[in-house]
């Protein structure tokens, strides 16, 4: 009888470990993701931060998407890497120009803006719209004369056509391209700028107003007219040297990709807008 129940049990497990390894083999596999790939999103620094929140909270949607690039080329760059196929997606801190109309189309992601920076230690942190005129153009070119510690201004600027300098030139120089002071040096990249300010403790610079220049210890914004340079002021419109944020995308839509395509759709939809409303 002892030997009859052990062999039932026996037989119970084996039917059991069957049916299981049944289940496992013939469970449906996971459906993939047809959205899955590697995508390039290239373009200008000052779009970077709502750039990445979207990309990030579109790919906790789809994990198996990988973004590349994320960094600042340049808003130019941006415009014609989409333009002829090298990126997927760009992104710029400008309006496009007329010669660009018709190779992208173009989707707002927010503002950004164009800050006037000293270093950190420099005693001179408000400035007036003229005084920075007169500052960047060389008809102001010793710190004593705007309530600083006597010695020579240093320019620091970005390179011509930049997002960043024709902010900055469309507002404090009434949208003339200089001339500016004759010891100008100019830089192409956010970190070049930082790093000059920084070396130089004379310098003055123009920086594209994101979270990378918001925390820098070693810069600070100056405020223009009594406005401080906040991303609140900036969201606002307090702070008026502002720029519009756009993402770019091919204008021939048979080579924008299905995956920016849903991109693009989740950025205009509501989850997409209330994130760009929180930064």
């Amino acid at each position: 009888m002892r030997r009859l129940r052990t062999v039932i049990l026996m037989g119970a497990v084996l039917v059991l470990a069957a049916s299981c390894g049944g289940a496992a083999r013939f469970a449906p596999a996971p459906t993939p993701d047809p959205l899955t790939g590697q995508y390039i999103v290239n373009g200008g620094g000052g779009a970077l931060d709502n750039v990445k929140a979207l990309t990030e909270a579109f790919g906790k949607q789809h994990p198996a998407i990988t973004w590349q690039g994320l960094e600042d080329v340049g808003s130019d760059a941006g415009v014609n890497l989409t333009a002829n196929g090298d990126a997927d997606l760009g992104y710029i801190s400008r309006d496009l120009r007329d010669a660009e109309k018709g190779k992208v189309i173009t989707v707002a992601i927010g503002a950004s803006g164009t800050a006037v920076a000293v270093a950190a230690s420099n005693p001179v942190k408000m400035l007036t719209k003229d005084q920075i005129a007169k500052i960047f153009t060389g008809q102001i070119t010793d710190w004593k004369d705007v309530g600083g510690t006597p010695g020579k201004i240093r320019v620091i600027v970005r390179e011509a056509g930049s997002a960043t300098r024709s902010a900055f030139e469309s507002y404090f120089l009434d949208g003339k391209k200089g001339p500016y002071a004759p010891t100008t040096v100019e830089v192409t990249k956010i970190d070049e700028t930082i790093s000059a300010i920084n070396s130089f403790k004379e310098s003055i610079g123009m920086l594209t107003m994101n979270a990378q220049t918001f925390n820098e210890p070693k810069i600070a914004f100056v405020s223009v007219d009594g406005v401080a340079a906040t991303r609140d002021n900036l969201n606002s419109g307090k702070y008026q040297v502002r720029r519009p944020l756009y993402f770019v995308y091919n204008a021939d839509p048979a080579r924008v990709k299905p995956a920016i395509k849903a991109f693009l759709d989740f950025v205009k939809g509501p989850e997409g807008q209330k994130i760009l409303a929180g930064l």
